[in-house]
């Protein structure tokens, strides 16, 4: 007598389960090996998120400072009379003379230096003032941060236009 013929299962349908398989997790060495790698990865990017950090406070307050200046600027034109820019090197603070709002550089970002026309400021506030015409005295101050970096803020005599750069 002939072996009756062996039927396959079609093909989807679950077959046999291999249980132990299906059952299996990570095993304690698996998951300290993931965190270690985890944590080596936070280690070596962690450094370059406070580099970029900093220079982001730079570059605000840099665009701060160009900004009050343009202000100061609009604002001589328009009202066609003197505007100056007070700058309080020591507090890292900076206002347009009769407006009420005081402007402070960003944490860890200060003046290193400044120069309005040909001279250097000898004291710890200096101005920068714009005349109606749209023109100003020439200035260059540079902002500074703790980490190192430097930018300069220039205004241009003729034009009285700020710019920020390196």
């Amino acid at each position: 007598m002939a072996a009756p013929p062996r039927i396959l299962p079609a093909a989807g349908t679950p077959g046999p389960r291999n249980t132990r398989s299906a059952a299996r997790g990570f095993t304690l060495l698996e998951l300290i090996v993931v965190l270690f790698l985890a944590g080596l990865v936070a280690a070596l990017v962690a450094p370059s998120f406070s580099g970029t950090l900093e220079s982001s406070r730079l570059r605000s307050g840099a665009a701060g400072v160009r900004a009050t200046l343009t202000l100061a600027r609009t604002l001589a034109a328009s009202g066609s009379r003197l505007r100056s820019v007070v700058f309080d090197i020591e507090r890292g603070e900076y206002v347009v003379d009769g407006e009420a709002r005081t402007y402070v550089l960003p944490e860890g970002i200060r003046i290193e230096s400044a120069r309005v026309g040909t001279e250097e400021p000898e004291q710890e506030t200096f101005r920068v003032r714009f005349f109606p015409d749209g023109s100003a005295e020439g200035a260059e101050i540079v902002v500074a941060s703790s980490a190192g970096g430097r930018l300069r803020v220039t205004v241009d005599p003729l034009t009285g236009i700020a710019e920020a750069g390196i």
